[in-house]
């Protein structure tokens, strides 16, 4: 396909998403009001009609990036993360990693390129990706206690944090890790974006979820790209949660 017609293509999706998302923003009107306080301290969840539209939504972002602004971000993105577990050297070579709501596959990219044998999961990995499958984090089509990391930079885009958290200790093994690029909270003067939705005062606020599910902290440092943050790697408690029994499966 010649640049011209890629071109041309990337501008008619463009062009659909936003009408699509010029749609939703007119039922949803969004303002500072469509926050609810989550039953943890410090978090709020964004009101939506419903949760196919909030899928909608998550859905329609792939298509307004520029795919300039995308290939920027995603060179200066992996060089950054991939600098990050290099620099702890927590995640061993060999591990197997999901990692969550991302997007064109940059992270996905960084853990391959420390050895790891990774896969991603997005609602909208966009056409021919590599890297990343169609899934919903809130609902992991993957069997319980299946890979040694979980990886996801996307919290904020999470509609249901306690069942997100479910899931993740889910997949996990026990014992196993999940690394987490946190964004700062507003305390720290971030504001939530149109896409966003779930927002936090801080990053303790966050972590404190994960606290509570007998996580421990292995690492935390703040970075500044791609946006400020901290970059947190927590290990999972040792002791397996229930399993689902295979079919067939006949006790005694």
């Amino acid at each position: 396909m010649d640049r011209t017609l890629r071109q041309s293509l990337w501008l008619r999706l463009r062009e659909r998403a936003r009408c699509s998302v010029a749609g939703l923003r007119r039922r949803l009107k969004l303002g500072a009001g469509d926050w609810d306080a989550s039953p943890s301290a410090g978090i709020e969840q964004r009101r939506y009609q419903s949760y196919a539209e909030y899928v909608a939504l998550q859905r329609a972002k792939l298509n307004m990036l520029r795919p300039a602004w995308l290939k920027n971000y995603d060179q200066r993105y992996h060089a950054a993360l991939q600098e990050r577990l290099c620099g702890h050297q927590l995640v061993a070579p060999g591990a197997s990693v999901l990692c969550l709501a991302a997007r064109i596959g940059t992270e996905v990219r960084a853990f391959l390129d420390t050895g790891c044998f990774a896969v991603g999961i997005d609602l909208n990995p966009g056409a021919e990706n590599r890297y990343v499958v169609t899934g919903d984090f809130h609902g992991l089509q993957y069997p319980n206690h299946c890979v040694d990391v979980v990886f996801t930079n996307s919290l904020d885009r999470a509609l249901d944090l306690p069942r997100l958290l479910l899931e993740i200790q889910r997949v996990l093994k026990p014992g196993g890790l999940l690394v987490l690029e946190i964004a700062a909270g507003e305390a720290d003067g971030r504001s939530a974006g149109f896409y966003e939705a779930t927002r936090w005062d801080s990053v303790q606020d966050i972590l404190a979820l994960f606290l509570e599910q007998h996580f421990t902290v292995e690492v935390r440092q703040p970075f500044r790209t791609p946006w400020p943050g901290e970059h947190v790697v927590l290990r999972a408690s040792a002791l397996p949660a229930a399993t689902a029994e295979c079919p067939g499966a006949r006790s005694g």
